[in-house]
């Protein structure tokens, strides 16, 4: 394999900047609640993230292609750095929304860097297994986060937690100083959907499995960011949990996810990926209504556990999917229109969910991720066919490997809790 070292600086700087993320992001609308925030004012910052990465992603790709990789690995790193060490000064509720605005722009750069980065470590024939071995630095950094987070925030409060987050930052880097060399540029490495313009979310002439494929993604999306953001709240607000518990419960999700993704992969291979899709989202979907009705930490954490592990039955055989589309009309219009679908729901869930919960309080909130669940479920069940299809013939084993590794290293397999740094 070419640039083992190269790939190893990648790995640690991706671990770094997710699991500082990751501690602060578990505990973020904690914070805001704690500053005062209700409302619209809680849920703006957590959708002005997700915005900024809709908003910035097409013009900051076309900007790493001409400037190369070294110079856009280190901007996003300095704004990363920005961000932790703003969210250290005790800032009011408006100037945290300019900094989660940052983290998107962030975020938008620094994902779609480090993916091209890590292809170009490897030949063409070995690609996709060293695209799956880096997410690890992702899912394990996503796994550590919430109980680290939780130690922290018991230990040193909210200080801790986000002096935790800019030390996390200074080390990735310092390591992408001394590990990434300069003067390289992108010169094709770069994801597709990277460097094209804002995706099309609904293509005339796309069949209603694409757009059903679409709704899917969004009800996923907006479940994900919807409980994500309140849960937190719902651990220490309602059921009093400690800051460890709280951690406990939040990674839960994760860990099953990380330990099951290989296994249900084999099985989306040898079931169909329809019913596969079909069963997990339904299943997800009813757990978030019980998610309320949890009295204590132990009923709490088979929850979440049970939503780990029925989120991973689905994940798998809708990436497939989507591959499969993408070799049908194109895989660069076809995987952005996916983190566009996918960004919209990061943006929606907060914002819905804090009308919700200001109106009729942390109950609705969860009631309305299960029903906007099912209901894309529904869709997703009324608009494909009973029938699987066959792998597109038309797509080589280079593009599927790239492109199921592009779609599962984005911002679009996500576990249960997370909002990826």
């Amino acid at each position: 394999m070419r640039g083992r070292k190269l790939l190893g600086t990648l790995f640690l700087v991706n671990f770094a900047v997710t699991l500082g993320f990751g501690i602060a992001d578990a505990f973020f609308s904690t914070y805001l609640f704690s500053l005062g925030a209700r409302g619209l004012m809680l849920g703006l910052p957590l959708v002005c993230y997700s915005l900024s990465k809709i908003a910035c992603g097409p013009a900051l790709g076309a900007w790493s292609d001409r400037v190369g990789y070294r110079k856009a690995v280190l901007l996003s790193l300095a704004l990363y750095l920005l961000v932790s060490v703003g969210y250290l000064l005790n800032l009011s509720v408006a100037a945290l929304t300019v900094l989660r605005l940052l983290q998107g722009v962030s975020c938008a750069l620094f994902r779609p860097v480090l993916l091209s980065l890590v292809g170009s470590c490897a030949g063409e024939e070995e690609r996709g297994t060293v695209l799956a071995t880096f997410d690890i630095s992702f899912y394990g950094a996503l796994c550590l986060g919430p109980l680290a987070g939780g130690i922290l925030k018991d230990c040193g409060g909210f200080a801790g937690v986000f002096a935790a987050v800019a030390l996390l930052c200074v080390i990735a880097l310092f390591a992408a100083l001394r590990g990434i060399p300069g003067g390289g540029r992108f010169a094709g490495n770069a994801p597709r959907h990277a460097r094209t313009g804002a995706p099309q979310l609904w293509r005339s002439g796309a069949p209603g499995s694409y757009r059903a494929l679409l709704a899917f993604i969004f009800g996923r999306a907006f479940g994900i960011s919807l409980t994500g953001a309140f849960l937190p709240i719902l651990l220490t607000g309602k059921l009093g949990l400690t800051g460890v518990r709280s951690g406990l419960v939040l990674a839960s999700g994760t860990v099953a996810m990380t330990l099951l993704l290989r296994p249900m992969g084999i099985l989306s291979d040898r079931a169909p990926r329809r019913l596969l899709v079909l069963a997990g989202g339904s299943a997800v979907s009813l757990l978030y209504f019980l998610i309320p009705a949890a009295p204590g930490f132990y009923q709490m954490l088979l929850l979440t556990l049970a939503i780990g592990v029925c989120s991973v039955v689905s994940q798998p055989a809708s990436s497939a999917l989507l591959v499969e589309e993408g070799a049908r009309h194109g895989m660069a219009v076809t995987v952005g229109t996916f983190n566009a679908a996918l960004n919209l729901g990061f943006a929606a869930g907060p914002l819905l969910g804090a009308l919700l919960q200001g109106a009729f309080g942390l109950v609705a909130v969860f009631h309305a991720a299960g029903t906007i669940g099912l209901g894309a479920v529904a869709l997703f069940a009324l608009h494909t066919s009973q029938g699987e299809p066959e792998v597109a013939l038309a797509a080589s084993p280079k593009t599927l490997a790239v492109a199921s590794a592009t779609a599962s290293s984005s911002c679009e397999s996500v576990p249960p809790y997370s909002h990826a740094a």
